[in-house]
């Protein structure tokens, strides 16, 4: 492989670690990360971006099991196999033994439910690889649940240091709506309704991947409390709310977070790592590399277009053969460096 690219194939994965450690460390992770980010968290996304980034961090994926195990109840699993279909994604199985795993308890069922409709894995496999892409040796008896789907790991044992999430730290605004009206499609209204002017039905339905219908039907009984206003534009309905009296409410002095359509994200750069993680390119020469790599950044554009990314990438079409690679380069790696993304400062 190209040494550039072994180069960047390694920055690129320790920084999306480093997203996912930050996130996860926000929802109660026991970890040195700083977890108060300044743009809202989506638990769904987080969780199948840790399904597949997760098996070359087997810390990071253990941690999050054990998040998992104490404040489980904030995951919306309908919205999770939403996500799966609307999205692309690798780790439908390794979700699905998650899944299984959790079984068990107070939130059982709603997991066990979302497991009936996973695939399970067809070839077993070892669960975690090391960054370099070598398989980890699995130490002791694997562990049933995973197993069951497929996959070989050690036997897993929980610490059990995960602490309720902060419901006042600025990314967990819609963990904190979960938990003050529940787990359902008015919390992600409301969110969204923070972190924009106004919002119109299917924008909404759009960002927070539930139906338009839905959203239509819990905007129109919402405005009957007084609280959530319209303000017509035409045929079109616009919904908005008084985000300072809001900001009382929830305790929040300062800025709201930025609101991020994490899904795109995430699913982005997923594919991104799979083509890097992709042996067959260490066979190919410059500019077949420059070619697949093109290529694969023609395929994501669209999904990284509907997270408002899109400006961060280079126009392909200015560097012919070859002279793409350098700039391959520093768009993946600059795209979640630091995922300082060019929003619009939320409502204050």
């Amino acid at each position: 492989m190209n040494p550039s690219l072994r180069e960047s194939k390694g920055a690129f994965l320790d920084k999306v670690l480093d997203l996912l450690w930050r996130q996860w460390t926000a929802l109660g992770v026991s970890g040195s990360a700083e977890g108060n980010a300044p743009w809202i968290i989506d638990p769904e996304a987080l969780l199948l971006a840790t399904c597949a980034f997760g098996r070359f961090e087997p810390r990071l994926f253990d941690e999050a099991l054990d998040c998992l195990r104490a404040s489980g109840w904030v995951m919306n699993t309908q919205r999770l196999a939403t996500l799966l279909r609307d999205e692309s994604w690798s780790g439908a199985s390794v979700l699905g033994a998650v899944a299984g795993f959790l079984s068990t308890g107070t939130q059982a069922l709603k997991w066990r439910r979302l497991s009936q409709h996973l695939p399970r894995n067809a070839k077993p496999e070892g669960l975690f690889s090391f960054k370099d892409g070598r398989p980890l040796p699995v130490v002791g008896d694997p562990e049933p649940h995973f197993a069951a789907w497929g996959f070989r790991r050690d036997p897993l044992r929980l610490r059990g240091y995960s602490q309720p999430f902060g419901p006042l730290a600025a990314g967990n605004l819609l963990l904190q709506l979960r938990a003050l009206g529940g787990v359902n499609v008015r919390a992600e209204i409301i969110a969204y309704l923070l972190t924009h002017e106004t919002g119109h039905p299917a924008e909404i339905a759009r960002a927070a991947y539930y139906h338009k219908r839905s959203i239509q039907n819990a905007l129109v009984e919402m405005n009957h409390s007084g609280v959530v206003e319209i303000r017509q534009t035409g045929r079109e309905k616009h919904y908005w709310l008084r985000a300072a009296e809001w900001k009382a409410l929830l305790q929040r002095g300062g800025s709201l977070p930025q609101w991020v359509c994490w899904p795109p994200v995430f699913s982005a750069l997923e594919q991104i790592w799979l083509k890097l993680n992709d042996p067959q390119l260490e066979a190919l020469e410059p500019l077949m590399l420059a070619s697949e790599l093109r290529q694969l950044m023609i395929k994501v554009r669209p999904a990284l277009e509907r997270a408002g990314l899109d400006k961060a990438l280079s126009d392909d079409r200015q560097y012919l053969a070859e002279s793409y690679l350098p700039v391959f380069l520093s768009d993946v790696t600059g795209l979640v460096a630091g995922m300082s993304f060019n929003y619009e400062p939320a409502i204050p």
